[in-house]
């Protein structure tokens, strides 16, 4: 067991994503989408597949451009406001947070060939807004005991490694940081963990003592998306487009969590004792990436009412960078010497480089226009999100682990969308739609199984089923228009401070461990996200 904790230990120095890293929860923050575009496409909730002629459709179906008769210029404004709510054993906390931001905007310059078959020929260019990641939320917990603590988290991951391995405030000589998994590093540094035998740990938190904790999360950020499409119009029955996505991703998060207790268990030189204090770990993360895939379509038009569409997006192909840093702040009271322990141990900021493939995507819709009088839609998405997958082209199986997780632990994602548009005067119309989207992680790992996270950051949320309402209204005269939307998004998730992790009876590669391990049980709780955007679209057609 010690040769093999050593060689791991060696390989950490290879690669970077043994001391940080990344892991299922990181692939699901990457891939995931929100419905945003122009007012139309919003109002309708995003059913535009089979309909093209707007611009949002360049980043959904690229056959929607070869739709468009004449040239085309618009920009979206979105006004957002962000709720989030947790509910942690009936006690509520809810954070609102405002935002206004240019979600969508492109041009189309359609060539007009006249010719039998092919009618036009048209180049687009559109940005749109895939996902926003602003958000910020708070949690308190009381009757924290044992495993309920983020000390005791802390010390089953420490298992195997000894306080030599851990140990920097002992020998200034020995940097464990460059050795050594950072949160078990920063848990013995700030005296959360004691030695319980030669490689084995238990948390300051333990029976008889009196704990209460506190959460909190800032995040913010977005997937920004240019597409640059192609695409024509054939005997105007048959439309197609095809179209290279360039992708900017950011997100940045900072993260809180302390925890104050009455008859703690304090580990110094000599030895354990009870100790009464608070402590408080901090998380700085930052990743940047960019990203390219390719994305076709086709439009048919079967009748002169009816619609069928079809679009399939490649993965993503991005180049990621995280900047990351963490500190833990402790003011611990040893109730048997008086003696105060109060300082900050913190790890050194750290950068890390790897690749990160999103899943594919699939896009099959319908649409029936009535005439002049209005248009019903419907799409099916289907994004293989248990395709998604890490790599670091500079190491040897960096991410075997990881890889295989996502594959366990998530399912495809299924999308449905249906929306509807009512013309009420030749230059009314109005508007209405509904989405829902699926969980991308399986059911049986939201509700207590162990979800490996990556260095040390420790929260991580699971989001449920996702629904969207919609509804707009639009206004046309002669070449400029004007839309409206308004779409609410709500979704519920489960709310981990650190993940469980099940009690093992023996390990038999330990000779020191005594009996069973500690099961680890966070209290989990449940976060609700309330969005609503107003937005407003303005274009000219020439």
């Amino acid at each position: 067991m010690k040769n093999v904790k050593y060689i791991l230990a060696l390989t950490a120095l290879w690669s970077g994503s043994m001391l940080f890293g990344q892991g299922v929860i990181d692939a699901l923050k990457y891939s995931q989408q929100d419905i945003r575009g122009t007012a139309r496409y919003m109002g309708m909730a995003g059913a535009f597949g089979a309909l093209g002629g707007d611009i949002t459709t360049l980043s959904q179906n690229p056959a929607g451009i070869g739709v468009y008769r004449n040239s085309d210029v618009s920009a979206t404004i979105d006004l957002s406001n962000q709720v989030s709510s947790v509910n942690v054993a009936g006690n509520k906390y809810s954070d609102n947070k405002f935002s206004v931001a240019c979600n969508n905007f492109g041009v189309v310059w359609a060539i007009r060939f006249n010719q039998e078959a092919l009618k036009n020929l048209n180049f687009g260019f559109a940005y749109n807004k895939q996902k926003s990641f602003d958000r910020s939320y708070k949690a308190g917990y009381t009757g924290i005991a044992n495993g309920s603590s983020l000390s005791n988290y802390i010390a089953q991951l420490s298992s195997g490694y000894s306080v030599d391995d851990l140990a920097y405030r002992d020998n200034n000589s020995y940097n464990p940081y460059d050795n050594s998994p950072w949160l078990n590093v920063l848990g013995y540094q700030s005296y959360l963990i004691n030695p319980k035998g030669a490689s084995t740990w238990e948390g300051i938190v333990g029976n008889g003592t009196v704990a209460s904790g506190d959460l909190f999360v800032r995040e913010k950020g977005s997937i920004d998306e240019y597409n640059f499409n192609m695409g024509g119009n054939i005997y105007n029955v048959f439309y197609w487009g095809i179209g290279i996505a360039v992708t900017d991703f950011s997100y940045d998060i900072q993260t809180g969590y302390g925890e104050e207790f009455t008859g703690g268990y304090f580990y110094n030189e000599d030895g354990t004792s009870k100790a009464d204090g608070w402590y408080l770990m901090q998380n700085v993360l930052s990743t940047r990436g960019t990203g390219i895939k390719a994305n076709l379509g086709v439009i048919m038009r079967a009748t002169d009412n009816f619609r069928l569409g079809f679009a399939f997006h490649t993965p993503n192909y991005y180049k990621m960078t995280d900047t990351y840093s963490a500190f833990v702040k402790y003011d611990l009271n040893n109730t048997s010497t008086s003696t105060i322990h109060s300082d900050i141990a913190e790890t050194p900021s750290g950068s890390y480089s790897y690749d990160f493939e999103s899943p594919w995507r699939m896009i099959a819709s319908a649409a029936y226009v009535f005439g002049q009088s209005g248009i019903l839609s419907f799409d099916y998405e289907y994004t293989s999100s248990n395709s998604m997958s890490f790599d670091d082209p500079y190491a040897i199986d960096a991410f075997y682990n990881t890889n295989y997780e996502i594959s366990e632990m998530t399912s495809p994602t299924h999308t449905f969308k249906v929306g509807g548009e009512f013309r009420v005067t030749p230059q009314v119309s109005a508007r209405l739609g509904y989405a829902y989207q699926t969980s991308p992680m399986k059911s049986e790992y939201r509700s207590g199984h162990e979800i490996p996270t990556a260095g040390t950051l420790t929260q991580f949320t699971l989001d449920r089923a996702t629904n969207y309402f919609t509804v707009g209204l639009g206004y046309r005269f002669a070449n400029v228009y004007i839309d409206l939307a308004y779409m609410h998004r709500y979704r519920r998730s489960e709310l981990f401070p650190f993940s469980p992790i099940p009690s093992v009876s023996e390990d038999p590669y330990d000779p020191d461990q005594s009996g069973p391990t500690l099961a680890i049980s966070p209290q989990i709780s449940t976060l609700t996200d309330h969005n609503n955007s107003f937005v407003l679209t303005m274009g000219v057609k020439f």
